[in-house]
């Protein structure tokens, strides 16, 4: 698959990212639209793309939580779309109750705005 996938993208939730892809290798910013952090604050983004199949990470630093996304690129009706899981794991919780929101999945859906 022959897509460009440098550029910013946006998902459902208006979190924005800005990627470089060098080969297989992907590194860029990620802002999120969601959480606490305000959405002006910048994430590095590093991860590996190989053919259609994505996988990439944010470490959101000083708010104890970092999340990982796998998925496909895909086109559809609409254009190139990246089709994503995510695991969000957040280092609060040490009790029963903490733990089960200690680490959240979700869908994320990524289309260059």
């Amino acid at each position: 698959m022959n897509i460009n996938l440098n550029g910013r993208w946006r998902n459902q939730y208006n979190s924005e990212m800005n990627l470089k892809i060098d080969g297989q290798n992907i590194t860029g910013t990620f802002q999120t639209g969601i959480g606490l952090p305000n959405f002006e604050e910048k994430f590095e983004v590093i991860g590996r793309v190989k053919d259609n199949v994505i996988a990439f990470m944010v470490d959101f630093g000083h708010y104890g939580s970092i999340a990982c996304w796998t998925g496909r690129v895909e086109v559809d009706d609409i254009g190139v779309v990246i089709h994503s899981m995510y695991h969000l794991s957040q280092s609060d919780g040490s009790d029963e109750e903490k733990m089960a929101k200690a680490i959240i999945t979700g869908v994320g859906t990524f289309r260059k705005p």
